[in-house]
């Protein structure tokens, strides 16, 4: 392991998002994928920040929607029957992706060692790394999981763990 690139490690095929897309899109995206975040990237694909279900989460208490402003007699907008209340549509907040992501960015390049890597993850207090070329797309994500499951002999352990995975 000691010789690893971040290559050898990183899992490929990331579903990524534009900053330009609504923050519904992500919603729809998470659920649907069963993730917990992806990469940002703009309208060139480089890589541009990170959102998360956190990310999300706060959006959506920032904004104070409670859900009691969705009701009631409203002059325009499209209204949808709830119960005895009327849902008025056009007070779904809305939002890119942008105002909503961290624009904070934990990346490495694919050549570099697994050493480096485990070492930011550590220093940094972060369970993953965007992978990007020299050009700022996004390659892959290494995750601290994919750094322990590449520890010598972690397979025999976990057989004889009796657990099966990590």
């Amino acid at each position: 392991m000691s010789n690893a690139r971040v290559s050898d490690l990183m899992t490929r095929d990331v579903v990524v998002i534009r900053a330009d897309q609504d923050v519904h899109e992500l919603e729809r995206l998470l659920l649907r994928q069963h993730i917990h975040g992806v990469p940002v990237v703009d309208s060139g694909d480089r890589f541009v920040g990170v959102v998360s279900q956190t990310d999300l989460l706060a959006w959506h208490y920032e904004a104070g929607v409670d859900g009691a402003s969705f009701y009631g007699p409203t002059e325009t907008g499209v209204r949808r029957e709830v119960g005895t209340e009327r849902l008025r549509v056009t007070d779904v907040r809305r939002a890119t992706i942008e105002e909503v992501m961290s624009p904070v960015v934990h990346c490495i390049g694919p050549d570099r060692p697994i050493v480096l890597a485990a070492a930011r993850m550590i220093n940094r207090r972060i369970h993953r790394l965007i992978v990007i070329d020299s050009a700022g797309r996004v390659l892959g994500i290494l995750s601290a999981i994919d750094v322990l499951r590449a520890l010598p002999g972690i397979d025999a352990v976990l057989d004889a763990d009796g657990e099966g995975t990590a």
